[in-house]
């Protein structure tokens, strides 16, 4: 007992003995915890513990700084001392990076004999030795006095200095400044475009993760897309006079002699808008967008009852199989690691390159369900589990997922092309949903009973919006199409929205342009005359368009 009461009593001393020695505000307001762990300091008013050092438990007295627990029973009186003691120490730490600035331009080497002296400008005394030349001396007494090592102690100051500084200009100017030249470089391209062949404006409204309304301007060319502004809509209506507006005054901005055509989607305030802007601008189209479209066909067929069994039930082995730990590895394990489930563009695409996924791993899928390494896992033996293996298991499942890829993968291409920015698709579309159409006929071999229902879906969605005058139009003037089957220059529907779209284009103008364009020009282009009687005009009828 009297040997503990003597430690005790050390250790008191100790803790007083070090904090007598030091002159440091802190200690006034602290002491130590244990006095072999100098960084282990007990503040005095609210007994908390910090574990940084003295200067750490200044900022808690002074409460400052960020990651420091702040003390809230300190007097102000200690606040306020704590705090101008931190602020002398950074004042002193900001003269001496100054004075070792400017230390670099004043000093001057002399040597006398063998000996050199370091002198600062204007002044006839020696530097005076630091803490470090006096180390050196003891090793080497050669090395403090010299020059080079001098000088090499001045760099080494101002290394960190010099470093952030040039970081700082680097990111703020020439970073920057590059980033700025090669932005203006491709917006001049699609200036260029722009000017030539004209752009679309596209305006689309989304919700934010903070669900504000957000209503997006963007123009696009050949050369790509170029963002206008964006505006937040959260506390106005979404009227066909709103959306109007902000469109209308996106053509200002951009030039309506540049404008050939407005892209939305097919909602009916937009339906409304686009009657607004063919009142004042006529000669400006308004198109539905593609994707938009296309996805809601997907979503249709896929809600025929015996395309979304087999969509079900893929979903819910998916989320069985991802949902525990022991399944998925058992999954990866059989499959050498590739995943089940692929994302795609849209949730209508993901769902059929899951379902393509799933198909193309049929065998290993089969194999697993019926392996022991599946069966010891305990959550096999529950009511999804039983679901999952006889699903796998089903004949009737795998012939399904089969034709519901026949059915979709058609779509699913065209999806690909419109929403993609490598070739420019306005001229594909009608042609490619005719071609949709047509292998989606023959994926239910040509029976009309069995392929009727999702027909009827294609052409309702795409009646108004895919097969508008600009559709078809474009759908004529791409020989990949009419060179390759003249019939299309003969159909009345076709040809007459070629009229309708010249009319509409050259609104205005005099009736001597509509004759050049639909009795000249189009007469060369139909006859293979001219630049489109050139090879590669021709062709364009072999041309192999991949949209995927």
């Amino acid at each position: 007992m009297e040997a503990e009461g003597a430690n005790t009593a050390s250790t008191i001393d100790n803790a007083n003995s070090l904090k007598r020695k030091s002159d440091d505000i802190g200690w006034e307001y602290g002491h130590l915890v244990d006095p072999n762990n100098k960084d282990r300091v007990m503040c005095n008013f609210c007994k908390n513990i910090n574990s940084g050092g003295i200067n750490r438990f200044k900022k808690h007295i002074a409460q400052v700084g960020g990651g420091v627990s702040k003390c809230r029973s300190c007097p102000n009186e200690a606040k306020l001392a704590c705090l101008k003691w931190l602020e002398g120490t950074e004042k002193k730490k900001k003269d001496k990076v100054v004075r070792e600035l400017g230390l670099r331009d004043d000093v001057q080497v002399s040597s006398g004999g063998q000996q050199e002296d370091l002198t600062c400008a204007g002044s006839s005394e020696p530097h005076k030795l630091g803490p470090i030349d006096k180390w050196t001396r003891a090793i080497d007494p050669s090395l403090s006095s010299s020059a080079s090592f001098q000088q090499q102690k001045i760099n080494q100051a101002l290394f960190n200095e010099r470093t952030l500084q040039v970081q700082q200009y680097i990111a703020k100017w020439v970073y920057t400044h590059a980033e700025y030249a090669r932005t203006k470089s491709l917006l001049s391209d699609r200036e260029a475009e722009k000017e030539k062949n004209g752009c679309s404006i596209m305006a689309d409204a989304w919700t934010d993760m903070k669900r504000r309304s957000i209503m997006n301007i963007v123009t696009h060319c050949a050369e790509g897309t170029s963002f206008i502004k964006s505006k937040d809509t959260s506390a106005i209506s979404h009227t066909g006079e709103v959306i109007f507006e902000l469109v209308d005054n996106a053509i200002e901005e951009v030039g309506a002699e540049h404008v050939v055509q407005v892209v939305t989607d097919n909602a009916s305030n937009n339906m409304a808008a686009k009657a607004l802007l063919l009142e004042k601008r006529p000669n400006i189209f308004w198109s539905s967008c593609a994707t938009h479209t296309i996805n809601l066909m997907l979503q249709g067929i896929g809600n025929i009852p015996r395309f979304k069994k087999i969509v079900d039930q893929v979903k819910a082995f998916t989320i069985f199989v991802y949902g525990h730990h022991r399944t998925l590895e058992c999954m990866r394990s059989f499959t050498k690691k590739r995943e089940i489930i692929r994302p795609g563009v849209t949730r209508f695409a993901s769902q059929f390159l899951t379902l393509q996924s799933l198909l193309d791993k049929k065998d290993s899928l089969r194999k697993m369900v019926v392996d022991a390494k599946w069966e010891n896992i305990k959550e096999t033996s529950s009511k999804k589990g039983k679901e999952a293996y006889d699903t796998i298991l089903s004949v009737r499942f795998w012939n399904g997922v089969e034709q519901c890829l026949k059915v979709f993968e058609p779509l699913v291409k065209l999806l690909r092309l419109v929403d993609g920015d490598v070739k420019p698709s306005m001229g594909f579309v009608y042609g490619e949903l005719l071609k949709a159409k047509r292998e989606i006929k023959e994926a239910f071999k040509n029976e009309e009973l069995r392929y009727k229902e999702v027909i009827a879906i294609v052409e309702k969605k795409m009646r108004g919006r895919l097969d508008a005058p600009l559709h078809l139009t474009a759908y004529l003037l791409n020989p990949h199409y009419s060179y390759a089957d003249s019939s299309i220059f003969d159909n009345a529907d076709i040809t007459t929205a070629l009229l309708t779209c010249v009319e509409q284009f050259y609104h205005g103008c005099d009736e001597d342009i509509h004759d050049e364009v639909v009795n000249i020009e189009f007469t060369k282009f139909q006859r293979k005359q001219g630049l489109f009687g050139k090879k590669m005009a021709k062709n364009c009828v072999n041309f192999d368009y991949n949209p995927g």
